[in-house]
Formats: structure tokens, sequence, C-alpha cells
């Protein structure tokens, strides 16, 4: 597939200045990319730490709201067209078939895999016009954040009848390593790595497919309980800190301002973490 990195979490948002203002001052996230897209709509992306997340505005009542769909970038000497049959020759539905970018120059298009998650695969020329080379990466290398530790993970929930083809994607078309797999109380947990990059698949034999494909991301903290005493501070609704379900470490779960899940951990690296 050739693929360059993972570009980026998509979140479609009701209030796009409340958004910026939580991922980048609340979080304290920086801000890599304020745009428009059209002349009128605005596409903000948002690092923090190596994990980057792009806002764009809905409307509350009328559009889905919250996380829309992941997205991956090609080399620039990738063949697109050839990708994008492949992925039609194994039966993946296009829900946007590939078109040019509204934001500087390159291709982009949008297909499901079989858990119902939207990939957006984009090809660019133009280096998004980057204020400074970064390796023709999105990303600012090496950026810190006072609060969190990693961009941990971007989680899928999974059901029985789409485990194996997602395995079957994720390493065999878009071409993951299998960084690890945890299994506890009928949990299947595995994480699929590229480059630097994480998503979780959850499986637990049994559960219907659900709405929601794309669960929550996973923010590294070092306290949950540190994580809680800083979002009362700021008069944001929490839960309570409790135990990982597959135990030792800690987690606590907000909901961003359009409901998405965001859910800090405070375990090692998933390098070091053992059960």
């Amino acid at each position: 597939m050739n693929i360059k990195e993972l570009n980026h979490v998509a979140i479609r948002v009701a209030d796009i200045e409340k958004s910026v203002h939580f991922y980048s001052k609340v979080l304290n996230g920086t801000i890599i990319l304020d745009e428009c897209s059209d002349g009128k709509d605005r596409v903000v992306y948002v690092q923090i730490v190596n994990g980057v997340i792009e806002l764009t505005q809905g409307k509350a009542g009328v559009d889905d709201l919250g996380f829309r769909h992941i997205a991956f970038s090609m080399e620039e000497d990738a063949n697109f067209d050839s990708s994008v049959e492949e992925l039609k020759s194994a039966g993946y539905k296009f829900t946007i078939d590939p078109r040019a970018t509204l934001i500087g120059s390159g291709r982009l298009c949008f297909f499901e895999d079989s858990s119902g998650v939207v990939f957006e695969l984009i090809q660019r020329n133009d280096k998004m016009r980057l204020p400074i080379q970064r390796n023709n990466k999105i990303r600012i290398p090496n950026l810190k954040n006072p609060y969190i530790l990693d961009f941990d993970h971007i989680s899928i929930n999974l059901h029985d009848d789409n485990f194996k083809k997602c395995a079957d994607f994720y390493l065999n078309i878009m071409g993951f390593k299998l960084k690890r797999i945890l299994e506890k109380n009928g949990l299947l947990v595995s994480y699929y790595s590229w480059d630097n990059d994480t998503l979780e698949t959850c499986y637990k034999k049994g559960v219907k497919k659900v709405a929601q494909h794309i669960d929550h991301i996973a923010l590294r903290v070092e306290s949950c309980a540190d994580v809680k005493t800083y979002f009362k501070s700021l008069d944001i609704v929490c839960g309570d800190v409790h135990e990982s379900p597959l135990g030792v470490y800690n987690m606590i779960n907000i909901n961003g301002p359009d409901g998405e899940n965001l859910q800090f951990i405070d375990r090692p690296s998933l390098e070091e973490y053992m059960l």
C-alpha cells in the first residue's frame, strides 16, 4: 500500500472554536494547521505529542458529530489508483471515490473496512504548505506536552463477523505490524503499529456490532488521579479513576466537546507493560 504515516484521526464538531480551545488549551495540544477547505469550512489540525487530531465544522442535529475517520497519507511516488483498485477488488466499500483534495494539491478517497470504520487515503504533492520542513510529514517531531506522555492509540470495536477480516486488513493490506496481543477474561486486545502510531482493536466473543466503531483515543499520563484533579479544577465532568479491564494500571474517561470518548491511562508503554 506504500503508506507514509497515520496522518490523523478526524472529529466533526458543532462549535469549532470550542473544540480548538479544548484540544489546544485544555489538553495543551499544538495547532499545526488552520485553514479553510473550500474558502469557508475551517479545518484545524492539533498535534498532541506524536498524534494528530483533525477538527472539522459540522452542524448539531444535522451531521453526525464525534469521531469520523482515520486517515493515512501515501508516499508521493506511490500509485494511488493501483491502491484504490486493490481495495475495491478486495471488496471494500468506498464512501467517496478518488477526487482532488480541498486543501492544497493532491488526491484523496474514503472507504470502510469490515468493522464499519471509515478510512481516508490521501496523497499530497505540496507538502501541505507546512511552515517547517518535517521530512514531508505532517507532525512536528519530538513534540512534548506538560500533561500527556504519549498519544498511545486509537481504539476500534470489533465483533464476531469481522474479527478475522480486520486482522487481515491491518496486516496484509495496510501493512501494519502486530505489536502486541493482550487477553484477559475473554477480552482480546490487539495492537497494530505503523512506525510510532498504534491502532487498538477490542474483541469479545458474542458482542454485537456497535454504532460507534471508533471507540476512543487513549492518552498516556503519569497519574490518572492527577488528571482527575486537573479536570475538576476546570469544572470539566469526568468519570472516576478505575482499574483497566486488563488489570495492573488505572484509567479515567472524559467526553470531549462533542461526546468523543477520551481515555487517559497511567500504564507504562506497550513495550514495557506486563500483565
